[in-house]
């Protein structure tokens, strides 16, 4: 039995045209990157934009394909040849960070960006259809797609997470007992990117957490996967995803929102690929976007 999805002996080149866009944060004005993968055919018909955000310690390129090389759980297939096969634009911001590289955990200035991605994109001659942009993200990749959408729920037709951090705060602090188990070292370093610790400015945590954009959220439709099983987002029913959420419909029982407890670990696993649903256990891109593209903006 294969206990991981093994990395493949030969991967078919990506047809999809790659450009790395550099552009002005409408936020403080500092030089950020979006890695731009588009259909190999030019045309000039707008077509639907997807923005795809890393995980913590992730970079774009890693989450485009294969994941990180240390990951020892299976291969990631990410992004990869989806936007020659589906007709999309996937665009991939690098990351604003204050001071933890591939740790912006949805700070202002990253949900800056990723509202302003439609434009930086349009601007360098991309024809995007503006009631077709898409957020989608794994862990804290998530996170962001949920918070950008929440703040800005007239910019995107639907957003999909997969194992999303939902409160910063309650992450941070359940770090500290993951870290010791683990070896890792992301309870300060999410501290440190935030500017303190949850107690000394809780209001910064509350910025990042999609928690405090549920009246936007509730707007939007919305798919969320997560696990009450997740050890690195641990909590999911009471904090996290779950929390969510009840809160979503709590504020509108006819939310286009809706979840699943794919009862995994974090979004990549170690069990026979044959004997599962891939669509959470793997975050796997491709059905999410089948699930996006259903969805158009009025």
């Amino acid at each position: 039995m294969t206990l991981y999805r093994p990395y493949p002996a030969h991967v078919p080149p990506d047809p999809a045209r790659k450009q790395t866009l550099s552009f002005r944060s409408p936020a403080d004005g500092s030089w950020q990157k979006v890695d731009v993968h588009s259909p190999s055919q030019p045309t000039s018909d707008p077509l639907p934009l997807v923005i795809g955000l890393h995980g913590a310690t992730w970079s774009a390129e890693q989450d485009y394909h294969w994941g990180p090389p240390d990951l020892k759980v299976g291969y990631h297939r990410g992004w990869y040849g989806l936007a020659e096969r589906y007709g999309v634009i996937v665009a991939q911001p690098h990351g604003h960070h204050r001071r933890e590289e591939y740790m912006s955990f949805a700070g202002p200035e990253q949900i800056a960006d990723i509202a302003g991605l439609p434009d930086v994109l349009a601007a360098a001659g991309y024809a995007v259809d503006r009631r077709r942009v898409y957020a989608c993200g794994l862990s804290m990749g998530g996170q962001e797609a949920l918070v950008a959408a929440g703040r800005h729920p007239d910019l995107f037709a639907a957003v999909v997470a997969f194992n999303p951090v939902i409160d910063l705060a309650v992450l941070q602090q359940d770090m500290v007992e993951v870290d010791a188990r683990r070896g890792t070292d992301a309870a300060p370093r999410i501290a440190n990117e935030v500017g303190g610790l949850p107690d000394a400015v809780p209001e910064a945590y509350a910025e990042r957490s999609p928690l405090s954009y549920v009246r936007g959220l509730a707007e939007v439709p919305t798919m969320i996967f997560w696990s009450d099983i997740d050890f690195i987002v641990p909590r999911q029913v009471t904090h996290h995803t779950y929390r969510l959420y009840q809160l979503v419909k709590a504020v509108s029982p006819v939310s286009p929102i809706c979840e699943y407890n794919h009862t995994r670990s974090h979004g990549l696993s170690d069990f026979d690929q044959e004997v599962c649903w891939q669509l959470h256990e793997w975050s796997d891109y491709e059905l999410a976007l089948n699930w996006l593209l259903i969805h158009i903006r009025p």
